[in-house]
């Protein structure tokens, strides 16, 4: 019997079989490469999920917010590219969205809000996030998630925005 623990077993055929037996939505979490989100899409996936698990794995992988643009430029409009990984605060949200993704998971907040409090904490957690995101929104000039696109992200060239001495500029 296999390790299913363990994942260098795994690769496009078993996804494709997947797919093929399995009618309902699915949805590929972990993806990180723009190759691999057109592979997804090509599957024929309902949507995935630009993540590094955390990043708890490799202490030098990509974030997922820096994989993201590349990941909606190449399938963006083809599939539903959602987010997970560090995401805390509404600004964070906001961010995500602006660079395409249609969902942002929001994991960490509402654990400690639920071992602090309980299921109070958790509301509570859930009404600091919507509130700034709104609050984000309104400084924005944004009314709804969808005013909100690139051009609300500055994003900088980090070879421009670090010195040879490795100074910011």
């Amino acid at each position: 019997m296999r390790d299913f623990g363990r994942r260098d077993h795994l690769n496009w055929v078993h996804l494709e079989r997947i797919r093929a037996r399995w009618p309902g939505k699915l949805v590929v979490k972990g993806v990180m490469h723009p190759d691999d989100a057109l592979r997804v899409h090509d599957v024929g996936a309902d949507g995935l999920i630009v993540s590094n698990h955390g990043g708890r794995q490799l202490d030098g992988t990509m974030s997922p917010l820096s994989a993201l643009p590349a990941i909606v430029g190449r399938v963006g409009n083809k599939t539903a590219v959602m987010i997970d990984g560090g995401f805390r605060r509404g600004t964070h949200v906001i961010k995500a969205i602006a660079l395409g993704a249609r969902f942002v998971f929001v994991g960490r907040p509402f654990l400690y809000a639920a071992v602090a409090s309980g299921s109070p904490g958790i509301l509570k957690a859930i009404d600091i996030l919507k509130t700034e995101i709104h609050q984000n929104m309104a400084l924005l000039g944004a009314v709804a998630l969808d005013d909100i696109d690139g051009s609300f992200v500055v994003c900088r060239d980090r070879d421009s925005a670090v010195s040879a001495s490795g100074s910011v500029k």
